[in-house]
């Protein structure tokens, strides 16, 4: 890749990783310009996905070290969304790379319409009791996300902190936080899948981080 592409997604990779610690949307920009620069879809995304491993370790440890992080929801999410993720990143190994591209498109056109008319919540906590039933929606949920999380990932966090938001009572802040447990095993699970499969161009990878 030349040096002017290099330096393209360098400076993307810097704005991405300013918003997606708290929206997780990183992807959202990072995904689409790598397809924009050349690469085939499938490495856009597993080399994102390397990228991204590094924000979700500091952004894990920013919030670990203010005791934000609920772990018993998080650790509780994780499971069933690194299931997930391990079924979304086959599916990008398997989808023909023209079909991947235009499902890329159509998901980055979905997620613009919906921060666009997103509702403003989650701005305050809400006390809320949480039983099994909250549990089982959350992990049930969880799976999915993590097949989305896997396989694309854009602005999964905003998902996941909806999530949390709605069943949990967490304010946004508090589910950025705790949605760090599953975000990262979700990047870690999808990161050596792709690697193994050799969809990963570490160069670029270290400029998206």
């Amino acid at each position: 890749m030349e040096l002017l592409s290099l330096i393209i997604i360098f400076v993307a990779g810097i704005i991405a990783s300013s918003f997606g610690t708290l929206t997780g949307g990183a992807s959202l920009l990072t995904i689409p310009l790598l397809i924009f620069l050349g690469l085939p879809a499938s490495v856009a995304i597993g080399t994102n996905r390397a990228g991204l491993l590094g924000q979700t370790i500091a952004g894990w440890y920013e919030f670990d070290k203010k005791h934000l992080i609920n772990y018993k929801i998080g650790w509780s999410l994780a499971i069933p969304a690194v299931i997930g993720a391990i079924v979304g990143a086959n599916l990008v190994l398997k989808i023909d790379e023209s079909i991947l591209e235009k499902i890329i498109v159509a998901f980055t056109l979905i997620i613009l319409i919906f921060i666009i008319f997103e509702p403003d919540i989650g701005l305050k906590s809400k006390k809320q009791v949480i039983r099994k039933k909250e549990y089982l929606i959350g992990m049930a949920l969880s799976f999915f996300l993590g097949i989305y999380g896997g396989f694309y990932g854009a602005n999964m966090g905003t998902f996941f902190s909806y999530m949390l938001i709605l069943l949990f009572g967490q304010n946004f802040i508090q589910s950025a936080a705790t949605r760090k447990v599953a975000s990262f095993l979700i990047a870690m699970v999808a990161f050596s899948i792709f690697a193994y499969n050799g969809v990963v161009i570490y160069t670029v990878a270290c400029d998206v981080l």
